[in-house]
């Protein structure tokens, strides 16, 4: 847990006398959500104490929200890492399951992916499914309607 000590630098919990600074790596920094000066991201980040060399292998994928400062820095406000490597993946199962996500952007994006084709080609795997002929699920999504389109569809 962070606090902020009264220079208004985040300071750890347990010592307020200490500053830390995130220290974000590579090019993962994806805003998900905003409104006014505050939005949320999910990026690769290290905690480092003053005077501390940043270390990738000490870094951890969060989830946080941020405040825009008057002068366009930023201040962490409430987040979380995950504990674990699978923590993340089984985030996105999860909000999958429980209906979160529009199926045809979740779809785009499952797209482009290296391991596509070969997890359709195995998804029916423990059941048989038609005359166990497999496809290529791209061909299907060549197909869908541009998304205006569909949009005004649904109208």
């Amino acid at each position: 847990m962070f606090i902020f000590n009264l220079k208004g630098d985040i300071a750890m919990a347990f010592d307020p006398n200490i500053s830390v600074r995130p220290i974000k790596f590579g090019d993962l920094d994806a805003t998900f959500d905003e409104k006014g000066s505050t939005f949320l991201a999910l990026r690769q980040i290290q905690w480092c104490k003053d005077g501390e060399e940043p270390d990738v292998t000490r870094s951890r994928l969060e989830l946080r929200k941020w405040r825009v400062q008057s002068d366009g820095s930023e201040r962490a406000d409430r987040g979380f890492s995950f504990l674990t490597p699978e923590g993340p993946h089984e985030l996105a199962r999860v909000l999958v399951h429980e209906g979160y996500g529009k199926t045809g952007d979740i779809l785009k994006e499952l797209r482009v992916r290296d391991d596509f084709k070969e997890s359709v080609e195995h998804i029916n795997d423990d059941e048989v499914v038609g005359d166990g002929e497999y496809f290529d699920m791209r061909t299907l999504m060549e197909e869908l309607p541009a998304e205006e389109e569909s949009e005004e569809s649904d109208e």
